[in-house]
């Protein structure tokens, strides 16, 4: 039996947590104690004297308590100690003891309720090395663009985030406008922590890429043209260039997705690589049943 204990929020300590964080060479921007508390409440899991933990986003409904995933978090990995079978098995005892339903994604999978999910990663090398890889049809929309330049400036989040909205806002809808401002609150507040790109053509924003960085890794997490940056690729553009200011750093470029077909193969023409994380979805039986005659009376 591990020591591993559930810790509320407010018990969590800070500066043993972010020991923790820095020293795992899996930490991931989205075990950050700051980028975490910006979306989230959250409880932690915490092996021993924090030799391991995960974190454990709560949200409370009428009723009941839901582990869940928060706007603009991905997944919550597991960090330190090697998990082991047994480890994970203790791991998820606690879980369904504190929580009714489960609906999150993280490095570990608990058995059959846990399914991957595709997550695409670009180790950058030199952009030569990386263009090699790049589609043929990439390439050329690419180099065959003239006329735009790209500046790096943290404050300009808002428009990147308008831009995202304007674009694919219909297609998100669990990122509403509370998770917005959360998103560019916390830009503002902790600006070395992120890349934010506004690629303009004759002066003028035709598109803007927002990117975490954290641990050597740089974490795609807005990206949307206007309707001229999407005639002109703009975005590849902006990837492209933030391959350049990288190359010969050791960093990769984590395009977080997807699963949809046509975005997945966007991103697969830089040359990335599936790094999959799984996605866990279980609720109690008596939730279970609740839920099914709620949907049922909700269609009748």
């Amino acid at each position: 039996m591990y020591d591993l204990r559930y810790i509320e929020n407010e018990n969590v300590d800070k500066p043993k947590w972010d020991a923790l964080v820095s020293s795992s060479d899996h930490s991931l921007i989205f075990n950050n104690y700051d980028y975490l508390n910006a979306f989230c409440v959250w409880d932690a899991l915490v092996l021993e004297d924090y030799a391991g933990a995960i974190p454990l986003p709560r949200m409370e409904k009428t009723g009941y308590l839901k582990l869940y995933q928060p706007p603009f978090i991905q997944k919550c990995n597991w960090i330190g100690t090697a998990l082991t079978p047994e480890l994970i098995a203790q791991i998820w005892n606690i879980i369904k003891s504190k929580f009714a339903h489960v609906h999150f994604n993280s490095n570990i999978i608990f058995g059959n309720i846990s399914s991957p999910r595709i997550n695409l990663i670009l180790p950058i090398s030199t952009l030569d090395k990386n263009q090699k890889e790049y589609s043929k049809s990439l390439r050329k929309n690419i180099i065959k663009v003239t006329s735009l330049n790209l500046i790096t400036d943290q404050s300009q989040v808002k428009i990147t985030a308008e831009l995202y909205k304007n674009a694919y806002g219909d297609l998100n809808r669990q990122l509403n406008n509370e998770a917005y401002a959360s998103l560019i609150l916390l830009v503002n507040k902790k600006p070395e922590m992120f890349l934010n790109c506004i690629v303009l053509n004759h002066d003028k924003t035709v598109a803007a890429l927002l990117f975490a960085k954290y641990n050597n890794r740089l974490h795609y997490i807005l990206g949307a043209p206007n309707e001229q940056g999407r005639k002109l690729n703009a975005l590849s553009f902006g990837i492209n260039h933030v391959i350049s200011m990288h190359q010969n750093q050791n960093y990769i470029l984590d395009f977080e997705g997807s699963m949809i077909p046509s975005v997945k193969d966007y991103y697969k023409s830089f040359g990335s690589f599936d790094e999959p994380f799984y996605e866990t979805n279980w609720c109690t039986p008596w939730l279970k049943l609740l839920l099914k005659t709620y949907k049922r009376l909700k269609r009748s």
